[in-house]
């Protein structure tokens, strides 16, 4: 009961419908320069259910516990199912479709969805529902949609660069997590870009914080020695 009482009352985080719509002349262009590319994961994600549509799965590189897509109109946010497995770095992947929510398409979508949100349609070996990344509501260009696919694909494979650490980062990066003695660029492969970075140059040091402010990390010399989340 609780289930179908939060399905007839979502709405999608923030409370209204999107303002910012991407002009048709940069929806062609996302069509035609993105649309059909063969990527490869640029960092470990998290896949699992697609909140009430079982159709689809939810791809992101935060833990599902942070997202915050969908809320109750008292504004409490409304977290997915728990994920179900992790894709590493290096995956192939195949960007199907960008739909953007026009009114047509979101009347179109089931409604305990992000429906209001852009959704990337991405194809994984091996599955044969979409993974669906959900777009900020705030892209309003083809510029903005690039930028957001590629903080989670890459257009070289980036398997060489994951085999060369050590066994013991490799296995962390593929579980998403992280260890001191870290540097930057296995950080980002393991837990994804953060959404803020403090860097204090002259002393070598760098704090770099993720969306909600959970997850936190601290490199001097350019070697992980601190975290906090998970």
């Amino acid at each position: 009961m609780l289930w179908m009482l939060l399905l007839l009352s979502a709405v999608p985080s923030g409370g209204c419908t999107p303002t910012v719509l991407v002009p048709d002349a940069d929806r062609l262009r996302v069509t035609r320069e993105l649309v059909g590319q063969r990527r490869w994961l640029r960092v470990a994600v998290y896949v699992g259910p697609f909140f009430g549509d079982g159709a689809k799965l939810l791809v992101s590189d935060q833990p599902f516990s942070e997202l915050e897509l969908l809320e109750t109109p008292g504004g409490q946010t409304i977290s997915p199912p728990r994920a179900e497995r992790i894709l590493p770095p290096g995956t192939p992947v195949v960007i199907r479709d960008v739909e953007f929510p026009t009114p047509w398409g979101i009347a179109r979508r089931v409604l305990m969805t992000p429906r209001y949100d852009p959704w990337a349609y991405l194809e994984v070996p091996g599955e044969a529902r979409p993974l669906v990344l959900v777009l900020p509501p705030t892209v309003a260009s083809f510029e903005d949609v690039r930028v957001q696919l590629d903080r989670i694909l890459a257009t070289v494979d980036p398997t060489p660069d994951l085999q060369a650490l050590s066994e013991g980062q490799r296995k962390a990066v593929e579980r998403k997590e992280i260890t001191e003695g870290m540097a930057p660029a296995t950080v980002t492969m393991a837990w994804g870009y953060p959404w803020k970075r403090i860097v204090d140059r002259p002393a070598a040091k760098e704090q770099w914080i993720w969306p909600g402010g959970k997850r936190k990390a601290w490199f001097e010399d350019d070697r992980l020695v601190r975290f906090e989340g998970r």
